[in-house]
């Protein structure tokens, strides 16, 4: 089952003030008279594809308009926006009337651009003035494309890819080149301080002591003969006169009393520690150095570390730290320069996938190009332009661009004996009009988009002419939705579901209000559309128009091979 949509409900949009438009598969028109607001229904689906919202568009008065539509089945584009079960799905868009428009999918918030996610590649809309977008080179190489079919995408998503990453690869190299001198420079200042640290062979246990070791022997002399001073201050024994002496007085009463037995033996204690003590006060005089020489090389090399914390951090452990990271950073320049060599490499591999994968391009799109031309020639036949000529050309460039090698011009001669021109000068309104319509009939045919729009692509034309448009448009409409706004009754004879857009005045106010039309309402309005009334000449022809729409129709369906009205809803009458 292919998507639709089955419902459009539109509220305070322009004039429109409530509508709701009871849709369904096969051909839907929408007509009424001049001003009426038919257009606003096109741009109404263009807010829920995702363009830009304008607060312009809000009806006065109203705080918002609100856009709403039912799609079923739920498209697979949907994603995680649609909960498992689910048999369809309702996308909104509100504008409000002072602030920044919000989008709805599956009843939760989304950003405006998730909706053209989810409908963009479901629902192609088709607006006046189709030809002077069409005239746009990136259009006609876009429309061609799609006319040359879903593995050329493929082919034309895979060269981008190659692309892009060729010219990124170039951007690197650019960027690399334009620094290479002054990363030479950087990379030489850092060999030189690396260097630099490394020749001071520094140590992060002894030289962070060095200031320590220093002032040892700047104070030599002095920390000796207080060591000798003091060493003598407690006696050769260690007891010193005080000491000796409370011990002389303590000794012949030891056994009297244990209190001060116990005294007694605390003081042996501090006598025993001060003769230790003694010794280590000598010991450590003997040890001290006295050595001038080694001061001068301490000195010399406190100097040395002094300055190279001037330069590279507080401390030892900050200079041999900046060292590692200067290690570190020298390594990448050099990485870098290596990968100059690289990228050299990918530039010539990617650039040569690039030249083949757009070779690929054009040959695919040039035959896409004759199959167009003729399908597109075949079509304004039927439009009432038997003897216009159309070429699509596709031309090699020299630059690889994004989109490949190849620039697309659309041209037409409309008359036999005049010269082939870009489609935007080459005819007349109505031709370019009928032109576009072709255009977009033949590509249509050429691809699954299961929903169509088209809003009065069919000015410039009439009569017979108007009869084959509503013959092709019901033809597409055979195996999709297709919406039409048309100011033709010829057109509109052969619609599946008939809508009229009609104004009015309710509580001193213009108001628009849409009605579905069927069976004597339908003849009354193609009546109207033929002559303006709704008189019996007219209701007379009306009824012809209906009947040859019918019989046309089933021709063919039978002569395509599809299948016939019957297979469809039923045309209302």
């Amino acid at each position: 089952m292919k998507v639709s949509i089955e419902e459009l409900r539109v509220r305070g949009l322009g004039v429109i003030e409530d509508v709701s438009l009871v849709l369904a598969p096969g051909l839907t028109v929408v007509t009424g008279e001049t001003g009426a607001g038919k257009t606003l229904i096109v741009t109404a689906l263009q807010l829920l594809l995702g363009v830009r919202a304008d607060a312009s568009l809000v009806r006065a008065g109203d705080p918002a308009a609100l856009i709403e539509a039912r799609v079923v089945p739920v498209p697979l584009t949907a994603g995680d926006w649609a909960s498992e079960g689910d048999d369809e799905l309702v996308v909104a868009r509100e504008i409000p009337s002072d602030g920044r428009s919000r989008a709805r999918i599956g009843g939760r918030l989304a950003p405006a651009s998730a909706l053209d996610d989810v409908l963009g590649t479901l629902v192609d809309v088709h607006t006046q003035g189709e030809h002077a977008r069409l005239a746009r080179a990136d259009v006609q190489r876009t429309l061609l494309d799609r006319a040359a079919g879903d593995a050329h995408l493929a082919d034309v998503s895979a060269y981008r890819a190659v692309h892009a990453a060729w010219r990124e690869a170039q951007r690197e190299l650019d960027r690399l080149t334009a620094s290479a001198s002054e990363q030479e420079r950087e990379a030489d200042r850092l060999a030189y301080e690396i260097d630099e640290i490394d020749r001071a062979g520094l140590d992060a246990d002894t030289d962070a002591r060095l200031d320590e070791a220093v002032r040892v022997l700047e104070n030599a002399d002095a920390l000796a003969g207080g060591a000798v001073t003091a060493a003598a201050a407690l006696g050769s024994e260690g007891s010193g006169e005080t000491v000796g002496a409370a011990l002389a007085a303590l000794r012949p009463q030891r056994g009297t009393d244990p209190a001060l037995d116990e005294l007694l033996t605390r003081l042996e204690d501090v006598a025993a520690e001060m003769t230790d003590l003694a010794g280590s006060l000598r010991g450590y005089a003997e040890r001290v150095d006295h050595d001038p020489e080694r001061l001068a090389s301490l000195r010399e090399r406190q100097h040395l570390v002094r300055s190279l914390e001037r330069k590279y951090g507080n401390g030892v452990a900050a200079i041999l730290e900046y060292a590692a990271g200067a290690r570190d950073r020298r390594a990448a320049l050099t990485a870098s320069a290596d990968r100059s060599g690289e990228l050299d490499a990918d530039i010539a591999r990617l650039g040569a996938e690039v030249i083949d994968r757009a070779q690929r391009l054009r040959a695919t799109r040039t035959a896409a190009a004759a199959v167009l031309s003729r399908d597109v020639e075949r079509h304004l036949a039927e439009l009432g332009m038997p003897q216009a000529r159309v070429d699509v050309a596709v031309t090699a460039t020299e630059v690889q661009g994004a989109d490949g090698a190849d620039a697309i011009s659309l041209q037409l001669a409309p008359n036999p004996g005049e010269p082939m021109r870009p489609l935007a000068s080459a005819a007349s309104g109505g031709e370019r009009s009928r032109a576009a319509l072709a255009i977009e009939v033949a590509l249509a045919d050429a691809d699954e988009t299961p929903v169509l729009v088209f809003d009065e692509v069919d000015a410039g034309v009439g009569g017979a002419t108007a009869l084959a448009v509503g013959e092709k448009l019901s033809r597409l409409a055979v195996d999709r939705q297709v919406l039409v706004v048309t100011h033709l009754a010829q057109l509109a004879a052969f619609a599946d579901v008939h809508h009229v857009v009609e104004k009015g005045i309710a509580g001193g106010r213009t108001v628009t209000t849409v009605r579905r039309v069927a069976d004597s309402a339908r003849a009354d309005e193609i009546a109207r559309m033929l002559s303006g009334s709704s008189g019996d000449a007219a209701r007379s022809h009306a009824l012809e128009l209906l009947a040859d729409a019918d019989r046309r129709r089933a021709g063919a369906s039978r002569t395509s091979g599809r299948p016939t009205a019957a297979g469809r809803s039923a045309p209302a009458r």
